[in-house]
Order: C-alpha cells, then sequence, then structure tokens
C-alpha cells in the first residue's frame, strides 16, 4: 500500500511540474493580436432593407401611383394590399370607373401590380466569395428586376411574371445560375402549374425539371419549398464573349446583354389574396415569399438575402462557416442587396461603399436615407459603358 502512495504521489507532482512549466511558458509567448477592424460598423439589428411592404386598402377599381407618379398597381379591385416600394416612397390612389374583367393568365390581364413600377427595374446584386466576405465590390451578378403580379377581380394572385435585365458578371465562376424561391411556414408549397421562359433558361448545370405543355415545372426533389428556376446559365444572355469579366471594368469592350422573363402561374385552386403574398419577407403564418438567389459554382453555393431560407439542395456547412445562420456575417455584411431603383454598379475592386458614400451611412444605421442611399455617387467608381436607364 505504502508503494502504490508513494507511485500517486509521484505521478501529482510530476502533473504539478507539468501545469507550472505550460503557465510560464504561456506568460512568455506573445500570440498575434486580432488586428482586424471591420470597415462598416453595422448594428446586429440592422436587416438591410431598402424596401417595404406599404399597406394599402381601396374600396373601389384603383390605380396607385409613386412619388414619381409611376405606376405600381394598375386597376385593381377593391381589397386589401401590401404594395412593395422604396423606404422613403409615398403612393397617391386614383379611383377608376370601370369594372375589370377575370381573364386566365394566358390572357390580357388588365389587374396587375408591379415592383418597383411599371417599365421600371430595381437593381440586385450579389457577392460571389460566400461565405467568405469577399471584396465588397458586390457586381458579381448584377442584373435588373422587374415583377407583375397578375390579379382576378376579386384581389387574388394568378401568377407573376419575372423580368430579367442582366447588366453584369464580375464573378470568377463561369457557373451563374439564378432562381427565386416561394416559401410558407405552414405547410410544403405546390401551388405552381407551369412556369415559363421567353427563351432558352439553360437549367440543366444546376436545376433538375420537368416539361410541361408550355414550360417546365419548378426544382424537383424540395421538400418543403418550390424553388422557381430563372437561368442555369445567367453568362448566356450577353453577347459571346472571351471575357470572365463581363461589363464591371470601363477599360473593356461593353458586352450587350439580352433581357429575358420568367412567367409563373398558380394552379386555378391556389390562388391567394394579394396580401398573402410577400417579397423579400420573413416567413409568416398563412403567407406565401418571394425570395431570389444565386449560384454560384455549384448547386449547394446558395447565395441569399439576409434572413431568407435556403433550399434543400444547400450545402449548410456554407452557413456554419457564417457562424450566423441568416446569410450575413457576425459584423452583420451580407452577400446580396437590393435597390428599388435602377442604379450603376461599382467597377471592379471598387467597394460598394466607396462608390456610394451614404450606404456606409446607411448601414451603420441612419435608417432614414432608407432607399436613397444611392444619392449621391461617386462616378469614377461606377460602370459606365452601358446605360439601363439609370436614374444616376
Amino acid at each position: 500500500l505504502s508503494q502504490k502512495l508513494k507511485n500517486i504521489n509521484s505521478l501529482i507532482m510530476r502533473s504539478c511540474a507539468i501545469v507550472i512549466s505550460l503557465l510560464i511558458l504561456a506568460s512568455c509567448v506573445k500570440f498575434p493580436e486580432e488586428t482586424y477592424v471591420s470597415p462598416l460598423s453595422v448594428p446586429a439589428d440592422f436587416n438591410w432593407k431598402s424596401i417595404k411592404a406599404k399597406p394599402v386598402s381601396v374600396n373601389t377599381i384603383a390605380t396607385i401611383l409613386n412619388e414619381d407618379d409611376d405606376t405600381v398597381a394598375y386597376f385593381i379591385p377593391p381589397g386589401d394590399y401590401s404594395i412593395n416600394v422604396g423606404m422613403n416612397d409615398t403612393l397617391k390612389i386614383i379611383a377608376e370607373d370601370s369594372n375589370p374583367l377575370t381573364k386566365a393568365l394566358s390572357g390580357n390581364i388588365k389587374e396587375v401590380i408591379y415592383f418597383p413600377a411599371k417599365g421600371k427595374y430595381s437593381t440586385i446584386m450579389f457577392e460571389d466569395l460566400f461565405p467568405i466576405k469577399g471584396d465588397m465590390d458586390m457586381n458579381d451578378v448584377v442584373f435588373g428586376l422587374n415583377i407583375e403580379y397578375f390579379l382576378d377581380n376579386q384581389a387574388r394572385v394568378l401568377g407573376f411574371r419575372m423580368n430579367i435585365q442582366p447588366r453584369a458578371a464580375g464573378s470568377s465562376y463561369q457557373a451563374i445560375g439564378l432562381a427565386a424561391t416561394i416559401s410558407s411556414p405552414d405547410k410544403k408549397v405546390s401551388i405552381v402549374k407551369e412556369i415559363i421562359h421567353s427563351s432558352d433558361p439553360r437549367l440543366s448545370r444546376f436545376f433538375s425539371v420537368n416539361s410541361t405543355k408550355d414550360g417546365y415545372t419548378p426544382e424537383v426533389g424540395q421538400s418543403k419549398y418550390e424553388v422557381i428556376p430563372i437561368t442555369g446559365d445567367f453568362r448566356s444572355n450577353f453577347a459571346q464573349t472571351t471575357q470572365l469579366f463581363i461589363n464591371v471594368r470601363n477599360i473593356d469592350q461593353e458586352v450587350k446583354p439580352e433581357n429575358f422573363s420568367v412567367t409563373v402561374e398558380f394552379n386555378s385552386e391556389d390562388k391567394m389574396p394579394a396580401s398573402n403574398f410577400t417579397f423579400l419577407e420573413e416567413l409568416q403564418q398563412g403567407k406565401f415569399n418571394l425570395d431570389i438567389f444565386a449560384v454560384f459554382g455549384q448547386r449547394g453555393r446558395e447565395v441569399h438575402f439576409k434572413g431568407q431560407k435556403p433550399t434543400d439542395n444547400f450545402n449548410f456547412q456554407f452557413l456554419l462557416a457564417t457562424m450566423t445562420g441568416d446569410f450575413s456575417t457576425v459584423d452583420n455584411w451580407v452577400w446580396a442587396i437590393l435597390s428599388d431603383k435602377s442604379i450603376r454598379h461599382q467597377q471592379e475592386f471598387v467597394k460598394i461603399y466607396n462608390a456610394y458614400p451614404n450606404f456606409k451611412t446607411w448601414a451603420e444605421g441612419e435608417i432614414s436615407i432608407g432607399s436613397d442611399w444611392h444619392i449621391p455617387s461617386v462616378k469614377d467608381s461606377l460602370y459606365t459603358r452601358l446605360d439601363f436607364s439609370y436614374v444616376n
């Protein structure tokens, strides 16, 4: 027994000596300090939204204009609506004096809600280095987006059309896709009858779909949401070129793009009140939300707007790398940004907050700037060789 006690004491003494040695060593070794300082001090609760869903109730057939007198809703029947507008926009309601007719989506629909307005385009910018923060030039995928929501005479959504205006591809990825998601927290979404593309969507690189009479189905294999493939080859919508970086450097020859559209028709039994169909909002009970995302290199690398939900094909290891789970970094930077106006994008390697000084002010908490963060701009930081009816 005495020998065992001696062995135990010896082991304890050796362990103590090791611990003391490690403490002394730790006090002598100088570990490198964290020197990274975020260029923007974005509040943790900043949601990056420059648009809002403005509640509108009309008691007669009406057309709605924004503060620029652009049409955001035309000939809509009486009902409750949520009209997506810029944060600072005001709306004007004009009564109409005749009744609309209910038609099929393939017919001449009169009742339409627009985003951002009839004949106008918003601007969507994606960064491709997700889940790494990237160079913040936000020009890896740039396109204009106009959405038309088609209604019947009872203010129910029959379907919608996304008009896409490709502008730039500053990504190092050859393979780039775009898609939309219709999601709901209530149940598995299954409301889409058919998707009709105005040209060749070239989906096979990323998306598996089935053919329909005039188009194709949502992506197969999704268990919760419906994924609407927009294009499986974003670069194919530009004129043929050997350039990897398309329309992001003023020293390069411009590459002309070709616009296209994607029309989504709902099942007749799944028509819903217009107020129940949201855009880039958090999921809400009883409502359906539309989200647009980009895919870079592989199907699992989805880049969404902050707070939006990934699909079943997303590689969740990417979200683990961000340590947030909501498509933002720990210091609340994002990889997707929207302006409700048609604005110029940044040249390659120009950070968006250097091209648009008020962007920094807005992102750091001055929310009153809202959708006007593009004013003013630094012209020589922006791409200027092509014009897409820009406001700047």
